[in-house]
């Protein structure tokens, strides 16, 4: 049987290293690479990142490296304004790549502008260069695109997670290598999500210096009030469940768990179970993006082995996505999703760890 392979995040945190070493030394699938973000003043990226200068990123380089697994350095922003494209900062980002690859053995880069793609291919021929799934990537003629552009291996917008036989023509009309992000809980077809990850990209190169307005407070949060007036919105959200990943075998053996602005628990967490390929608690629990952000507000519960039954997987990647002439996601999310369940793993995400065990001490918690 063919082993699975994962891209996993590195979320700024030494103990989660040590943790995903010691995963990759269980069972039969294995950490591939491991991403992560590098210093702010050379780029932004997806996700907003403690502060981390160069030295400290090479030697977290070097760690990784030593226990036999590949790097991937995000350079995945989807803005940095007008500058972005000038001659300086053009020629500053291709020496900054130059000296992560040729002098610290970076394997690969995840961008999601094709512009800086074919600029990266252009100087560094070697380099795996891998399509961000903030580029968007939901048909052929986009994926084509990228792969001109010099994309070794494309990671799918998350909406097509679902639509097998578009993820086989992209991979026979391409022949990149897929990369299929798991446990990412965006909207399905989320109108903000472009609107986020612009901010996003902004937010994580200018780290301290942002001031947002008062009336954009709860920007990051704005998925919430769509969730609670339609709970259908969990399931239509296009993750794959642990126990699915091997069902794609026709089109990929590898994929991405998002995590790196997560807690250490949570990015070990989700790890361990996609590379057990099995998860017997809140489904939730290993999700991220507004899925959590609505789990740990209300604590929404939904019991992963429960969708065996109902043959959620075989639906849903057979579904037409006519939802006004469907109602398999409405009815089973009554059945299935319930609301005030607070896991230890959400108490984690809303308290520090003393604090949780303080209030279980005096028999306030299960």
């Amino acid at each position: 049987m063919e082993a699975l392979e994962f891209s996993v995040p590195y979320n700024g945190n030494p103990e989660t290293l040590s943790e995903l070493f010691r995963l990759n030394r269980l069972g039969k699938n294995r950490i591939r690479e491991i991403y992560l973000s590098g210093p702010q003043e050379n780029s932004g990226s997806g996700r907003i990142m403690p502060k981390i200068d160069f030295d400290e990123f090479t030697e977290i380089v070097a760690k990784i490296h030593n226990e036999g697994i590949r790097v991937n350095l995000t350079l995945n922003s989807t803005c940095e304004g007008s500058e972005w494209y000038s001659q300086e900062v053009v020629s500053q980002t291709m020496e900054y790549l130059r000296q992560v690859h040729k002098e610290h053995g970076v394997e690969a880069v995840t961008i999601a502008n094709p512009l800086y793609i074919s600029k990266v291919r252009e100087q560094f021929p070697d380099i795996e260069i891998c399509a961000s799934v903030l580029g968007n990537i939901d048909c052929v003629q986009r994926a084509v695109i990228y792969r001109r552009a010099g994309a070794d291996t494309i990671t799918p917008d998350v909406n097509i997670n679902r639509d097998l036989s578009l993820l086989k023509e992209i991979k026979r009309v391409t022949s990149a290598k897929l990369k299929l992000m798991v446990n990412e809980g965006c909207l399905y077809k989320c109108p903000f999500r472009q609107f986020h990850f612009n901010a996003t990209s902004h937010v994580s190169k200018e780290v301290g210096r942002v001031r947002v307005d008062a009336s954009f407070a709860d920007f990051f949060g704005a998925c919430n009030p769509v969730i609670s007036e339609d709970h259908s919105q969990i399931l239509k959200s296009c993750w794959i469940r642990p126990e699915d990943a091997r069902k794609y075998g026709e089109i990929t053996s590898l994929f991405k768990i998002v995590g790196r602005s997560q807690l250490n628990s949570m990015v070990i967490r989700a790890t361990k179970a996609y590379l057990e390929e099995s998860w017997g608690g809140d489904l939730l629990d290993i999700l991220c993006a507004s899925i959590k952000r609505f789990s740990l507000t209300y604590g929404a519960y939904l019991d992963n082995e429960s969708l065996e039954k109902y043959k959620f997987f075989e639906t849903v990647t057979t579904c037409d996505k006519n939802c006004s002439q469907c109602n398999y996601c409405e009815e089973l999310a009554r059945k299935l999703i319930r609301l005030k369940v607070f896991t230890r793993a959400k108490l984690e995400g809303r308290f520090r760890e003393d604090v949780i065990d303080w209030l279980r001490s005096k028999g306030e918690l299960p």
